[in-house]
């Protein structure tokens, strides 16, 4: 386009050139960072109403640089603790989006409370704000009764869309094309009821842009809980710990005033004085020096990120706890793990996230399944040892095979783990498919140390399952000794209870006989012993003896994953919205040999684990072991040698014969029945 400027002064048309060049020259974005103390008006804190300020958190700098439009980052993750301002900085991003380059944003939050409260709590006054302070009109304003302006869950500007989501519901996650993303407290997304796991919908909102890597996804958020696993890539792990595993995992580091020596702030180095919190310092680890809350602002203010995992396809991750935060300070961090360390406070656990930004290792009551690991013995796998006087097996039933273990117990309650199986195959027919498999393991007999064949006297298999519950009662009712339970939570259920008749007839009344039974099985107590016992030490920790309950494991039979699954819940108990609540925490999603060896000990409580006197262990302990073959050492021998020897006579066939004070030799008397008599 050409404009002629004809008899115009040289002066007046030079102005009007320049001014029409800086209109429709290009401009470049402006940086994310330089954005922000610009725009962003905080609403709440100390310095409410003020503008952002890069000095009251200088973390956040180097954060804001990669979140901006020219960085090549499609992902940028912070694990973080309380009181940092990562979470004002992600909302700042949705704005700085729709005014810089608009587009759509999905901004997605674990629960509608959350996403209630935030948007009335931090965005919306956030928008309000922003516009008031800078006169900018970018969010359209709500306007009721009209689908033209913003709403509640969706902020609506020219160009795209800022929607919230919540990410526990599918739909919320569905049908949504999105260029730029945000995952708020993300360790706290769960997996969905049909399976669907939460950041996998979400990140299927940006297939659009994946090929071109011109999206961008921010994901922040207090850890959760610790698996153990050091890459992060068990099931249940946190999922912010995850994703900063796979990061370049980038930690704030301040010089000491002292030596110079840069250095991350850990928690293992700060002096805590419980008597007098405002007295806490921080030591060098280089220099020893006292680090005082004086000294550690400038430190902070002056510090930088390091990176410490290098290598390909790592993207941008940062770690921010409370040290680095200037929301905080030394005497604040000491309240706060005194408080948490107080009974009614959240323990390890509130320390851990919130304090210190990781995942807790919550154990609960469950040991670490590498320590149970260590002291596993080398007898042979399927050979039941001379202690073990009951033997009984638990069964848990997926919808794709059967998971199994056989389980021997001896009159001081001490365990073995004998057999470990899985049988693969479908489980909606009780006759064939894994089925089939479970029924040729049951009818064969294992083999004690002595030599003679042992066949399981208990098995059950579990009918909680309501997808398989009929296919478990029926195959129940096809087997000898074989009971059909469902697991009750709860304190203060016994651990097997009275059953309930199944089995109806065509008529609708129930079978009086023949009918299939349910039995319920009181879980939590049974776990707790499980638990407790897990943690006793034995020969293998130095003791001169197993102590009773001890649960004894082999190398030949438990792997790894037996243990992972062994340990796959722990018991928590804590205040949640003002009520104490107490529950059998799932730290991974397999835990079916957990469930198989709790049912084993049913099995075994059934059979009078508890109830049996010492007469009637004797007496099982006698029919068990074989009768020995009469030598110079055995008892009777004693007996005969001891006796005085006649005249010289012939010695009748009634004198050569052991008397009666000698042990008996006979056969044992049978099995005493049980309180529950036969089924």
């Amino acid at each position: 386009m050409t404009i002629h400027l004809q008899g115009v002064h040289p002066g007046a048309a030079a102005l009007v050139a320049s001014t029409l060049a800086a209109a429709v020259r290009p401009r470049p974005p402006i940086a994310f960072r330089d954005w922000l103390p610009e725009n962003v008006v905080l609403v709440d804190g100390p310095k409410k109403g003020e503008l952002w300020s890069l000095e009251d958190a200088p973390y956040l700098g180097e954060i804001a640089d990669c979140l901006s439009l020219e960085h090549p980052a499609t992902s940028v993750t912070v694990r973080k603790s309380q009181q940092t301002g990562v979470s004002i900085l992600a909302l700042a991003w949705c704005l700085y989006v729709a005014e810089t380059a608009p587009d759509n944003v999905l901004y997605a939050l674990p629960s509608i409370d959350f996403l209630q409260d935030m948007n009335s709590q931090k965005l919306s006054p956030l928008i309000d704000a922003w516009q008031r302070e800078t006169g900018k009109e970018i969010i359209f304003p709500s306007v009721s009764r009209s689908g033209a302006g913003s709403t509640i869950y969706e902020k609506r500007f020219i160009g795209g869309t800022l929607a919230l989501a919540n990410a526990n519901v599918a739909t919320d996650l569905s049908g949504k094309t999105t260029r730029y993303g945000v995952k708020d407290e993300v360790s706290k997304w769960q997996t969905h009821a049909n399976g669907d796991d939460p950041e996998t919908l979400f990140f299927g909102r940006f297939t659009a842009f994946r090929r071109t890597k011109t999206y961008k996804i921010f994901e922040l958020s207090t850890p959760e809980l610790d698996t153990g696993d050091e890459l992060g890539e068990a099931d249940g792990h946190c999922r912010i710990d995850r994703s900063f595993k796979r990061s370049d995992q980038r930690f704030w580091n301040i010089d000491c005033p002292e030596c110079s020596f840069s250095q991350k702030q850990f928690f293992e180095n700060f002096l805590l004085d419980r008597a007098h919190p405002h007295k806490s310092r921080y030591t060098c680890e280089h220099c020893g020096h006292e680090i005082s809350e004086i000294e550690r602002v400038p430190a902070v203010r002056a510090g930088h990120f390091v990176a410490s995992a290098h290598g390909p396809d790592r993207h941008p991750g940062f770690h921010v706890d409370a040290f680095d935060s200037l929301m905080m300070s030394y005497e604040a961090i000491a309240e706060d793990i005194i408080a948490h360390s107080r009974p009614g406070g959240l323990g390890e656990k509130g320390i851990s996230n919130l304090v210190l930004g990781l995942p807790a290792k919550l154990k609960g009551n469950a040991p670490d399944h590498e320590r149970l690991m260590e002291r596993r013995e080398g007898y042979e796998e399927g050979v039941v040892p001379a202690e073990g006087l009951l033997l009984v097996a638990g069964a848990d039933i997926q919808h794709t095979g059967i998971w199994c273990e056989t389980v021997t117990f001896g009159e001081d309650r001490q365990s073995w783990s004998l057999v470990v199986r899985f049988f693969e195959g479908a489980t909606d027919d009780p006759s064939r498919g894994a089925w089939a498999g479970l029924a040729e393991f049951y009818a064969r007999p294992l083999t004690d140390t002595f030599g003679q064949p042992r066949m399981i006297e208990a098995i059950a298999v579990d009918g909680s399952d309501g997808g398989r519950m009929n296919q478990a009662l029926e195959w129940a009712r096809r087997h000898r000794d074989a009971f059909a339970i469902k697991g009750q939570p709860g304190r203060g259920v016994p651990a097997i209870g009275l059953p309930s008749k199944t089995s109806i007839r065509k008529t609708g009344k129930r079978k009086r006989f023949g009918s299939a039974m349910l039995w319920p099985v009181g879980t939590w107590g049974l776990k707790s012993e499980l638990m407790s016992n897990l943690h006793k030490p034995g020969l293998a920790a130095g003791e001169p003896a197993d102590p009773p309950g001890y649960c004894h494991f082999s190398a030949n039979v438990n792997s790894k994953e037996y243990f992972l699954q062994l340990t796959a819940e722990a018991f928590v108990a804590g205040v949640v919205k003002g009520k104490f609540k107490e529950e059998w925490k799932v730290l991974r999603r397999d835990n079916h040999l957990l469930d198989c060896r709790v049912y084993a000990m049913a099995m075994a409580e059934r059979l009078g684990l508890t109830t049996m006197s010492s007469d009637d262990w004797a007496e099982i302990r006698a029919r068990l072991r074989p009768s020995s073959q009469i030598d110079l050492l055995s008892p009777v021998s004693h007996v005969v040698k001891a006796a005085p020897r006649p005249a010289a006579k012939e010695t009748s066939k009634a004198e050569a014969e052991p008397s009666d004070e000698a042990p008996a030799m006979s056969a044992p008397a049978e099995r005493p029945r049980r309180k529950w008599g036969q089924r």
